[in-house]
């Protein structure tokens, strides 16, 4: 399977081996403490939670649940009829956090995407949380920073406001089969500055971001389902952060469609300017492969290729100091499958005539297009990356 590349074989190599003979099965019954049976955990141990609405600590608290411990395994034990609900007790910013010691919490300026343990290169080994619904937090339903080796599935992140599932610097990680919605500010799934990870399976509706991969390496976005976003799948690179490069992101088999909810980004912040309507888009980074997606019925662009700049540029702000490079670079967007993206006026007129399926702001280098089936392209030239060309799809008469 082409996928299996990206994954070191330590890591498979550590998802077949059994559990030490040590680990112990914590239960924990509705109505009582999850963080008690943390505070009881050791390395390899698994807490299983029955189903439940548990409310973790007092209102005000930073977290609602923080692990610091290696190889700890959350298991919600959720029916269809009755999940293992994590809800805001009040006032909690985070759901389960999950780092270093020295990490449990933001910096003095609010830095989520830059904790002390990116810098000092301490790690968590090993984390595992399935079948959590986490809800209604003020910023992030699941933080994990610097882990490696991490598996989240099966969980639904529904209206935690910033982020819904956010690990970041960290590496050799699974996202799979997990549900997020409601995430109004940011991504609901978002994978930042990490290498080796893969995101598969997953459906993203009713978020500013369905999806983002952001100054990572090596990582995999497979058989993903996003739907009613503003943008369904964003693939940047982002200055000034503790790692540097976004490089060799797979984006496979995802069905992107129908991404046309209102921007509700915070004003200022980079997400505010890109057009609703945008299916994928890949803002600077190296080396992305987009291929073999459905794509259709999003209202701005299909698949767009631009540079950071052009988004610096529509804040008013010049792409000049920054510490990385801002353009994109050897992308391949091939054989996908595009129809009725670019057809919706946006409400910034300056847009209208660059809505298409496949969209280029003409930067970067070595970017390159073949075999993929539309209607539109902005340029209605574009690069190919062999001989074959594309085929265009001719327009319904009317």
């Amino acid at each position: 399977m082409k996928t299996i590349r990206f994954l070191p074989a330590a890591l498979l190599l550590s998802l077949c081996a059994a559990a030490p003979a040590s680990a112990r099965r914590l239960v924990v019954h509705s109505g009582e403490s999850i963080r008690a049976a943390i505070a009881r955990a050791l390395p390899g141990d698994q807490i299983e939670v029955l189903p439940g609405v548990y409310k973790e600590g007092a209102p005000g608290d930073l977290n609602a649940l923080t692990i610091t411990k290696d190889k700890v395994e959350l298991l919600g034990r959720s029916t269809p009829e009755n999940p293992v609900v994590l809800q805001n007790a009040g006032g909690q910013s985070f759901g389960v956090w999950v780092s270093p010691a020295n990490s449990t919490g933001p910096g003095p300026e609010d830095h989520d995407e830059t904790p002390p343990c990116g810098f000092d290169g301490s790690l968590i080994h090993g984390f595992s949380i399935r079948g959590f619904t986490l809800r209604g937090f003020q910023k992030h339903g699941l933080h994990l920073a610097c882990v490696d080796g991490f598996h989240i599935t099966h969980n639904v992140s529904q209206d935690n406001a910033v982020y819904g599932l956010f690990p970041v610097v960290s590496k050799n990680g699974f996202l799979t089969d997990n549900v997020v919605r409601g995430t109004t500010l940011d991504a609901g799934i978002y994978v930042g500055q990490s290498d080796s990870v893969v995101i598969a399976e997953n459906r993203a509706e009713n978020n500013l971001i369905g999806l983002e991969v952001e100054n990572s390496r090596r990582c995999a976005v497979l058989s993903n389902e996003l739907t009613n976003n503003t943008i369904g799948i964003l693939v940047d690179i982002l200055p000034f952060l503790v790692k540097k490069t976004q490089d060799a992101t797979l984006v496979a088999y995802n069905k992107v469609r129908d991404n046309n909810r209102v921007n509700t980004g915070s004003p200022g912040d980079i997400t505010a300017v890109i057009p609703s309507g945008t299916g994928i888009l890949i803002l600077g980074g190296h080396a992305a492969t987009v291929t073999l997606n459905k794509i259709e019925n999003n209202g701005f662009a299909g698949v767009a290729v631009a540079s950071l700049c052009f988004g610096l540029a529509l804040e008013g702000l010049p792409c000049t100091g920054l510490d990385i490079d801002p353009d994109p670079s050897a992308n391949r967007i091939v054989l996908n499958e595009l129809e009725n993206n670019g057809t919706i006026r946006q409400p910034d007129t300056s847009f209208d005539a660059l809505r298409a399926d496949l969209v280029w702001d003409g930067s970067g280098t070595a970017n390159c297009w073949s075999e993929n089936r539309f209607t539109t392209s902005t340029p209605p030239a574009l690069p190919s990356c062999h001989p074959a060309a594309n085929r265009t799809r001719a327009p319904e008469s009317e």
